[in-house]
């Protein structure tokens, strides 16, 4: 045994309990991007030709830091927040022009726009204004920061500059923000959901880029139980039976206020649920599809079809009938709530896919993202890039169907390679054919039990488990696990799925 512990040890320098990308962008993600370009197709060549002809898409692009960022004039400063969105949204357009294209120079101008704000930000606004920033611009940093943790001299130059203010200046608004420590939060409800779910993403996305996995689980608990409004069973508060169909449906916390804000709560939803999902946690089915429940209740809506309203109230406001204020706006991210409900889980989404179409006719043929398409903070509350980021083709989904028939899962960074669980593995089978093997062991404890040597048994999640063959098939069998990515290092025996 103890033989079995010093090679185990040996290991875990090398086992990462997280995978890389992997908060909105995975290595899949840039791989279908460059096959689709390469043969050119829309709408991803249409996406792509807007993305490298912008201003913020340019590696000559200059960076706006500054020691304050402010969102409004409040305590007689000046509004300046653009500075800020406008290089979150630069640094993550260009992260995507080097994953694509592989030239350093893009590379370099990320790192030269997030190294300035690590050196140079010092502090946002005085009143609650300032979690909006930490929140929205916080998660959108931290993606294009994941973009180019492959790049040496950010690694070396520049990286930890940004993590230390990050983590001195962002993290520390979001958590205390979300843990109902500021003075207005006296009631945990009196912030709208978007502004709790802002917060929630720039947490995850932090954690992840920095393997954290304290901060990703309160991200996912936040989620799952929170008690203010990010929480997604306060976020969509009420069920309700659609008109002529009896399905359930969900209403937004926010539709008696406005839809505009709405909106911005499934762009969020779609933020927390996928980078949850590139890391091997379904959000998505979370409490009956709760997120896919409000989206239907959202897009049908806003496509001026009546819904059942709940009356609301947070014990600061209160709305007796649904607003029809902003009805109609639209976001970029229902190419990605579509593609994960209809086409990946292959779920009943008619509406979710009545407001994508809408969306990409009224944004011109493709979802854009940050400096496509318009000015103004709602057009810079997310990173977009939709339909070159998550759209789907026939022969996507009959790929990925064709890899597991029994579960279409490998959209996320996790993918399902093979059909498991099965009655037994042969490790000797798995020698031959492939070095690793990823298996969906659904809601079981036990992931495999080795014949004669040592059991385990897995946490209650994730229920993905990344199966890696040892090169030496004569060490005793035992499990090296980490917070998200339990490895079994597989022998000569045969494994039963327990």
């Amino acid at each position: 045994m103890t033989s079995v512990l010093l090679f185990l040890l040996f290991l875990l320098p090398f086992v990462s309990p997280f995978l890389h990308p992997g908060l909105l962008v995975t290595d899949a993600d840039i791989s279908r991007i460059k096959s689709k370009l390469e043969l050119n197709l829309d709408p991803w060549q249409s996406s792509w030709a807007k993305l490298t002809t912008i201003p913020y898409g340019q590696p000559d692009y200059t960076n706006n830091a500054v020691s304050g960022v402010y969102r409004d004039t409040a305590n007689g400063v000046t509004e300046n927040a653009e500075l800020l969105w406008h290089d979150a949204a630069a640094a993550f357009n260009l992260g995507l022009r080097w994953k694509v294209e592989g030239k350093a120079e893009y590379a370099e101008a990320v790192a030269a726009i997030l190294t300035a704000w690590g050196e140079k930000l010092e502090n946002f606004d005085e009143g609650d204004d300032q979690y909006l920033i930490t929140g929205l611009q916080g998660h959108q940093l931290v993606n294009a920061a994941e973009l180019i943790r492959d790049y040496t001299p950010f690694v070396q130059n520049g990286m930890s500059t940004f993590t230390a203010m990050f983590e001195r200046l962002f993290l520390a608004k979001n958590l205390y923000f979300l843990r109902h420590e500021d003075g207005s939060e006296h009631n945990v409800k009196h912030f709208f959901a978007n502004w709790e779910l802002c917060n929630m993403a720039s947490v995850m996305a932090f954690g992840i880029f920095t393997e954290n996995s304290t901060l990703f689980d309160f991200a996912l608990d936040y989620f799952k139980t929170g008690i203010g409004n990010g929480g997604i069973n306060n976020c969509i508060s009420n069920l309700v039976e659609e008109p002529g169909t009896g399905k359930t449906i969900g209403q937004p916390q926010e539709a008696g206020r406005d839809q505009g804000h709405t909106g911005l709560d499934f762009q969020m939803l779609g933020v927390v649920a996928q980078q949850a999902w590139n890391q091997g946690e379904d959000l998505y089915s979370f409490n009956n599809s709760r997120i896919l429940q409000g989206a239907e209740y959202y897009a049908r809506y806003n496509l001026y079809n009546d819904v059942p309203f709940v009356p609301y109230t947070n014990g600061i406001v209160s709305y007796d009938i649904i607003s029809d204020a902003s009805r109609g706006a639209f976001r970029p991210t229902w190419e990605l709530l579509y593609a994960h409900y209809a086409q990946v889980k292959g779920l009943d989404a008619p509406w979710t896919e009545k407001y994508k179409n809408y969306t990409v006719t009224q944004m011109g043929g493709f979802e854009g993202g940050g400096g496509s398409w318009g000015e103004g903070s709602g057009h810079y509350d997310g990173l977009g890039w939709g339909s070159l980021l998550y759209h789907l083709d026939e022969s996507d989904v009959a790929a990925m169907k064709s890899a597991n028939p029994s579960s279409v899962s490998d959209v996320g960074g996790r993918s399902t390679t093979a059909n498991v669980p099965q009655t037994s593995i042969s490790s000797s089978a798995v020698f031959a054919s492939t070095n690793a093997l990823l298996s969906d062991v659904g809601s079981t404890n036990s992931l495999f039990t080795a014949a004669a040597t040592v059991s385990t048994t897995k946490s209650a999640s994730p229920s993905r488990y990344s199966v890696v063959v040892s090169p030496t098939p004569d060490t005793s069998t035992s499990v090296v696990s980490s917070s998200h990515v339990p490895v079994v290092i597989v022998t000569e025996y045969v494994y039963t799925c327990g």
